[in-house]
């Protein structure tokens, strides 16, 4: 699979949205309650994307959409996620060819729709491990026992 290239830069990330697609599944019951469900381990995520590339970026970026990637294909790109940032396979859902201006004589933008076949949120491990810091996994584990210990005591 193809890398983004590494020459030009990332979209902007003033400009960046995500959009995960839904994945609840949600069922009205005749009693008032409802029934949720997830539909599918993983969904795509659309992310809303501005590139502002000098002369030289520019020509490079429109070879690798037509060429490289051939407009359709997926690619490799780095995105930004709360933790850093992270390689994610994409590919465009809309031409950025489509919509291009010129900022200045030097300066060219482009916008396109880019689709996340997974966003990679955290694990569950990185999950775990950050709501527990400052503490480590272990001194969370003592300090329950030590809680424990201190509860049948009395």
């Amino acid at each position: 699979m193809i890398n983004y290239p590494s020459s030009l830069p990332l979209p902007r990330l003033k400009d960046a949205a995500y959009k995960r697609q839904p994945n609840i599944l949600r069922t009205e019951m005749s009693t008032g309650r409802a029934r949720q469900r997830r539909k599918h381990l993983s969904v795509p995520t659309h992310m809303e994307a501005t590139w502002r590339l000098r002369k030289d970026e520019a020509t490079v970026f429109e070879g690798f959409v037509d060429h490289g990637v051939n407009l359709i294909d997926w690619f490799l790109m780095d995105i930004l996620t709360p933790r850093g940032v992270v390689k994610h396979q994409v590919r465009f859902m809309k031409d950025p060819l489509e919509n291009f201006k010129p900022i200045s004589a030097l300066v060219w933008q482009y916008q396109a729709q880019i689709e996340m076949k997974e966003y990679k949120a955290a694990s569950e491990e990185e999950a775990a491990i950050n709501a527990l810091a400052p503490n480590t996994l272990e001194e969370f584990v003592n300090g329950v026992e030590s809680a424990l210990s201190t509860y049948q005591e009395n």
